[in-house]
């Protein structure tokens, strides 16, 4: 099955048209793999060659059970449909999966890349256990390529760094990306992944990877999709209560809230107890320390899939929430995220 790169640029299609857009995006992984065989692993492309042999039949002849090794990836997944090895199910957390991988690599292959670039390829696409954690890396490097930026891969050393920088015109900034797969269902569950990934935990702490000045300014963004991000402990409606003069930026791409016009915010109760009261408070806390430069958050809430009854997409949304120092305003890029929050670190919390 051969890509088509006019689909692939026309990014739109991603909302419009998922399962066709992600379908070129599948092909171009293919044929992106078969030109560099060493960078993948038999599992992996198994699956992948497995997933294209019955997209690319005539619907009704499609047989969604023949993609046994496909199996594995439902519970990589959330999913708004209940957890199922339904065989239709299965192939769509498959088309999301490598299509989301085959897009970003697309936009990434465009650039000239330094070898760390095929290692990280490699760390993704060897193990089939790793591909959900690590895709999260290059969907967010996609994004940014995608949008304009130059990604360098930052070659690992024996002192911590960061993934990759990324430089657009006079903005340039560093990025860490970690996925946690552990799939929380309570509050108590966020509000650790949070703190584990600022502060502490076997990552050790991704602030880490900002300690030296030549990392400055940091983003450190991480992907929480296996959890309910609409927890909270006050049982109200996951709904922000907001001010409209609050709003820097209100337009098509979304929104950039700033919190310091909002001296309210965490009076109203519907803003607490939730993803996004946990996210400014661990990044204030690690800001007032002043001893790292991570200076944004990108919090990945929605890297999963819904499907009707019959298990065709209906959507495959990608959404995220974005919290970053309001003295660095320049790495608040809608490109990234919809809904972006302006924290003011140098002033305290209520």
């Amino acid at each position: 099955m051969e890509h088509d790169p006019k689909w692939i640029e026309k990014t739109h299609l991603e909302e419009q048209a998922p399962a066709e857009y992600y379908m070129e995006c599948c092909a171009f992984l293919d044929d992106f793999l078969n030109q560099r065989p060493r960078l993948a692993g038999v599992e992996v492309r198994t699956m992948l060659s497995d997933l294209l042999s019955i997209l690319v039949k005539d619907p009704k002849d499609r047989q969604f059970a023949e993609i046994a090794s496909l199996e594995k990836l439902v519970h990589q997944f959330r999913v708004d449909s209940p957890r199922t090895t339904d065989p239709a199910e299965v192939a769509v957390a498959g088309l999301l999966l490598f299509g989301m991988v085959g897009k970003a690599l697309y936009f990434l292959s465009k650039q000239p890349h330094s070898h760390q670039f095929e290692e990280e390829i490699k760390r993704l696409l060897q193990d089939l256990n790793q591909v959900r954690g690590n895709s999260w890396l290059f969907h967010s490097a996609g994004k940014l390529a995608e949008s304009g930026f130059t990604i360098e891969f930052i070659p690992e050393s024996a002192s911590k760094t960061p993934d990759y920088m990324a430089t657009r015109g006079s903005i340039r900034l560093f990025v860490e990306a970690n996925a946690r797969s552990q799939p929380h269902r309570s509050v108590e569950g966020l509000q650790d992944i949070l703190w584990n990934v600022m502060h502490g935990d076997s990552s050790a702490g991704k602030q880490l990877k900002f300690s030296e000045v030549q990392y400055d300014p940091g983003l450190i963004v991480v992907d929480v999709s296996n959890c309910d991000v609409n927890a909270n402990s006050t049982m109200l409606e996951p709904n922000l209560k907001l001010r409209n003069d609050a709003f820097v930026i209100n337009n098509r791409k979304g929104q950039v809230y700033d919190l310091s016009r909002d001296p309210e915010f965490f009076a109203q109760r519907e803003n607490t107890g939730n993803l996004i009261e946990f996210a400014i408070r661990y990044f204030h806390d690690m800001a007032t320390t002043n001893r790292y430069h991570v200076r944004a958050l990108l919090v990945g809430i929605s890297l999963g899939i819904r499907t009707d009854a019959a298990g065709a997409i209906l959507s495959a949304p990608k959404g995220s929430v974005m919290f970053v120092d309001s003295r660095y305003s320049q790495l608040a890029l809608q490109e990234l995220s919809r809904a972006i929050y302006m924290v003011d670190t140098q002033s305290p919390l209520p």
